[in-house]
């Protein structure tokens, strides 16, 4: 089996510049998202017809190991499976078409759907759903109960409009099939465009045999097309992550005001504040406090029983065990060792406008109000900071040494000499 990602429109609706499927839910691309649930299936030769921008998109495909056909000319999706045709002359097996601007349907959903199609036999499958609202998609046609075409909404009759069961674009095809109903559709509609949901209409004239499957939850149906959409889809993505860490035992004292990126984990018994972000590949450890007001970024792991509370940012960093850092702080491309106490106001200064570099801090560390440690610095076990202390890499140090100053020195060095 091979599929084909339709990822050529520009998405006019969408009101800028930026191809439709490059808009970001949490950061990733809304093509990632169908990329990464066909992985989920198995199939492993995927196609991804280009055309808008074309090597915008190609640039965020690169390590995604998928091929790409250009479709020059954006005459509508009959025409860009045609651009695909050779592309696809050597595949066996059914032919998956997805559109790069659904990212809810989920890999088991899909896979339900290949296993029906082999099952049924059918030549040409679609993955439809039952909608409270219809408006905007094309309708799934049945007579007798029998799936018998898909009907537009600007070509659709006023009783058609009334059908709650809409298609997806989400189809498997015989590869025959597909491409024998592709060269007779054409394009008389009021777009004046190649639509592939012709091909079903074709192939019921010519004897052969279609199905419908309704697997598609009304979430998953979610297509993007305009910024609301797209502001939708973030939102039943969110809903769906915080659901799931939910059910493995973690806390959200406010779920519609907290926001978890896909790829996150989070432990059980750890309890999650409102107007909390949590980003994608974010670890947190069992029995924690998070928030509110804290914002976790991509690379940073959170150890047990450790609370990183209001107006706190994590950037790249390993938290350790038991770690207080309940205010105000910024905390980049840190190493923070278990059972140390970050007060308010703490900031790793890891830039300095070239490069970024890192913080090491040891274990039972105390860092007092308001310090600045500038990067590379490396703080040992036991050290002491005081209260506005700014600690640089050439600040001397010793375990259990109280270091304070602009810039910032060791008393205990004194007392002891």
């Amino acid at each position: 089996m091979e599929a084909v990602v339709l990822a050529a429109g520009k998405g006019t609706r969408m009101c800028t510049d930026l191809p439709k499927v490059l808009h970001t839910v949490f950061g990733k691309p809304v093509l990632g998202y169908v990329l990464d649930a066909l992985r989920k299936t198995g199939i492993r030769k995927i196609w991804v017809v280009t055309g808008y921008q074309a090597e915008s998109v190609k640039r965020f495909l690169k390590g995604y190991g998928v091929q790409t056909v250009n479709q020059f000319e954006q005459k509508g999706t009959g025409h860009a499976l045609r651009v695909a045709k050779t592309a696809l002359k050597n595949a066996r097996g059914p032919i998956l078409v997805w559109p790069g601007d659904m990212p809810l349907v989920e890999g088991a959903t899909l896979r339900r759907l290949i296993e029906s199609h082999e099952k049924s036999k059918s030549h040409a499958s679609v993955l439809s759903s039952i909608v409270d609202c219809p408006a905007g998609y094309g309708r799934i046609v049945r007579e007798d109960g029998k799936f018998v075409a898909i009907r537009e909404e600007l070509d659709a009759t006023d009783e058609e409009r009334l059908i709650r069961e809409v298609n997806t674009g989400i189809y498997l095809f015989d590869k025959k099939a597909l491409f024998d109903a592709l060269g007779k559709i054409g394009c008389k509609n009021k777009k004046g465009e190649y639509y592939l949901t012709d091909t079903i209409g074709v192939l019921r004239e010519e004897g052969y045999k279609l199905e419908a499957f309704p697997f598609a939850t009304q979430d998953e149906g979610h297509g993007i097309n305009s910024q609301k959409d797209l502001a939708e889809a973030t939102e039943k993505i969110n809903q769906r992550e915080i659901l799931r860490h939910m059910e493995r035992g973690v806390t959200f004292v406010s779920p519609a005001q907290t926001f978890v990126a896909p790829g996150s984990t989070i432990g059980q018994g750890t309890i999650i504040n409102p107007w909390c972000w949590i980003e994608q590949g974010v670890t947190v450890g069992k029995n924690c406090k998070i928030g509110p007001f804290a914002k976790l970024r991509s690379g940073t792991k959170v150890g047990d029983d450790t609370e990183i509370g209001s107006f706190v940012e994590v950037n790249r960093s390993i938290i350790g065990k038991g770690v207080c850092a309940k205010h105000l702080t910024y905390l980049g491309d840190s190493n923070i060792g278990d059972n140390v106490n970050v007060g308010a106001g703490v900031i790793t200064a890891n830039f300095d406008g070239k490069n970024k570099h890192p913080t090491r801090v040891g274990k039972n560390v105390f860092l007092g109000s308001n310090t600045v440690l500038v990067a590379p610095v490396h703080v040992p076990t036991c050290v002491k900071t005081g209260a506005g202390a700014v600690v640089t890499r050439k600040t001397r140090m010793r375990k259990n040494d109280i270091v304070v100053g602009v810039p910032a020195k060791s008393v205990s060095q004194k007392k002891r000499r």
